[in-house]
């Protein structure tokens, strides 16, 4: 996943370059060299951005499977709280 998002990212860096400096009417040796030192840019940011995102999704899957546990921790002591409350004392005669 991170691969495909940083040649994502270096893909969409040198399209955009290479579009605007065709478009401003940039000699084309120029525009190709901007355009490739983009895609690396934008690749090396795109690769970041992913790999601090997924990084994100790890630790939040994490904390939400570590506050179920909790929880049903919680559930079953309180189960437990309530059986142990309504049960009878028994009569010793």
């Amino acid at each position: 996943m991170i691969r495909r998002g940083t040649f994502a990212a270096g893909f969409l860096g040198f399209t955009f370059v290479i579009m605007t400096g065709l478009a401003l009417g940039n000699e084309w040796g120029r525009t190709l060299i901007s355009a490739t030192l983009a895609a690396l840019a934008f690749g090396l940011m795109g690769h970041w951005w992913m790999t601090l995102w997924l990084r994100s999704m790890m630790e939040a899957h994490f904390e939400k499977t570590e506050l179920e546990a909790i929880a049903a921790q919680n559930a079953a002591a309180s189960k437990a709280e309530q059986n142990s409350g309504n049960q009878k004392p028994s009569d010793p005669n």
